[in-house]
């Protein structure tokens, strides 16, 4: 420890950081509590990714092996959770703790970051307590959905990721793998491939522990092949989610105009199911190819509706649909790349609006009005505030701090690459942060890639990448006016 990191914690109010921090939080959570922000559980009934709750509760194991539309994990967290009965008010209590322990670890995980990065107590416990009391951690662990789940399990990653380059241990490699697939078996964006590069990097990173870091990858990727595996034998398709091709139309088919969809569909270019407006439909917009799967006497894969009404999309027959769906997309963008084009810029934008414009966040982001405005505003630089967010994006609501934020920790990461390849010679602390540019690279670009509607949640899995980036910037251009000063 260096004398001016001893001086920082002395200097520092208070001998464990972490106990202030969850202090702060639970005071915090109190106060937004008292201004009406309250746990939303109609998202279990009425969400897209999670199965039919009375499946959850009575029949979970088999539902969880077959279900193709998601990977398990997150809806064994749920199922858990469901199981302690149908009482509301235990229901809400044990989803606000679970998610309460996901928030405050996530906040712990990114003060412990940028304490090890930058020497510095008071300006990771700054970050830290800035990043526990934005609008959209207040939001998102208040909504059963897998954001926070993500959000605990990357920092989790980059954290163990650290560890490994203060002091290599194989059990702290294994964790962090192991943690790396258990975010693919939760969240369908993070695929093998992002395993494999980041396990890649471990290795040239970790020169003297190359056997010992590709055995500590072993298991964990024969994990995530196993669910690829899984898969294949229920849908024929090698993925860990059938509903790509649903997802991409809308950045490709759909954004073509109708007149001409219609033309391609006549010419034999595109299928009928190019004429539809949206890509998730309903079974009876898909007769024809939901005739066509033969009943498999599970009941995950045959219901059409789940028990609350609300569509079953993990019904084996969106598996044909979402194939289609594909082959149209990519024919749609051989024909008109331009339209593909214009949607990943609209992705982009959208990626760089505050995390709390998402429509499904607006009760309790209404209850805490003022307070996520000035948030918007001073935080995020948004000129236009909108009080109902919707997935369309209008004039004024990108984040220009935000975009400005983003773009400087990008091209730091990428000149810390640039320059430690050329030198051939790496820091534990410089490792890091590339580590961390290589998911925010990740996250970015495959998520404005295949979807557009949701992207500014997509970002807030790796805001806190971003942050403890921009601090190391803000740490190191201080360091070196001081050093010129003190010439």
């Amino acid at each position: 420890m260096t004398r001016a990191m001893k001086k920082d914690e002395l200097r520092y109010p208070g001998a464990h950081p972490a106990v202030w921090l969850i202090g702060l939080y639970i005071l915090s959570r109190l106060c937004f509590f008292a201004a009406g922000v309250r746990f939303d559980l109609e998202p279990i009934a009425t969400s897209w990714q999670i199965l039919d709750p009375v499946l959850l509760r009575e029949n979970l194991a088999e539902s969880l092996f077959y279900m193709p539309g998601q990977p398990p994990l997150y809806n064994l967290i749920i199922g858990w959770v469901l199981k302690l009965g149908n009482d509301p008010l235990t229901l809400t209590i044990a989803f606000r703790t679970l998610y309460s322990a996901m928030a405050i670890t996530s906040v712990l995980l990114l003060y412990s970051l940028v304490h090890k990065l930058t020497d510095s107590v008071k300006l990771a416990f700054g970050v830290a307590t800035l990043f526990m009391l934005t609008p959209a951690l207040v939001l998102y662990e208040a909504i059963p959905y897998y954001t926070l789940m993500i959000l605990s399990l990357l920092g989790t990653i980059a954290w163990l990721f650290h560890l490994c380059m203060e002091r290599f241990t194989f059990a702290r490699a294994f964790a962090m793998f192991l943690a790396m697939a258990a975010l693919i078996y939760t969240r369908s964006m993070f695929q093998w491939q992002w395993f494999v590069v980041l396990a890649l990097f471990c290795a040239l990173v970790l020169p003297g522990y190359r056997k010992a870091v590709f055995a500590a990858a072993v298991i964990p990727l024969a994990l995530v092949f196993a669910l690829y595996g899984k898969n294949v034998m229920v849908t024929g398709h090698f993925a860990t989610s059938d509903w790509m091709g649903m997802s991409l139309s809308k950045l490709t088919t759909l954004a073509i105009d109708k007149p001409e969809r219609q033309r391609l569909v006549d010419a034999g270019e595109l299928s009928d199911m190019a004429l539809m407006d949206f890509p998730f439909n309903t079974p009876e917009a898909y007769a024809d190819i939901f005739d066509d799967v033969e009943p498999t006497g599970i009941t995950v894969l045959d219901q059409k509706r789940k028990s609350t009404g609300h569509v079953n999309y993990n019904h084996l027959a969106y598996a044909d649909v979402s194939e289609q769906a594909l082959e149209d997309a990519i024919a749609s963008v051989r024909i008109h790349p331009e339209v593909y084009l214009q949607s990943m810029g609209t992705a982009w934008l959208m990626f760089m609006r505050p995390s709390s414009d998402y429509p499904f966040l607006q009760d309790n982001r209404a209850a805490i009005e003022p307070y996520s405005r000035v948030f918007s505003l001073l935080l995020a630089g948004q000129p236009k505030y909108p009080t109902e967010p919707k997935f369309d994006l209008e004039a004024g609501q990108i984040g220009i701090l935000v975009a400005i934020g983003y773009t400087l920790a990008v091209l730091y990461g990428l000149y810390l690459l640039i320059r430690c390849a050329i030198k051939r010679r790496v820091s534990a602390v410089e490792a890091t942060l590339i580590f961390l540019w290589l998911n925010i690279m990740y996250v970015s670009v495959i998520g404005n890639a295949f979807e557009v509607d949701e992207n500014q949640r997509f970002r807030f899995s790796v805001n806190p990448f971003i942050a403890a980036t921009l601090a190391v910037m803000a740490t190191r251009a201080l360091n070196r006016v001081r050093g010129r000063d003190s010439l």
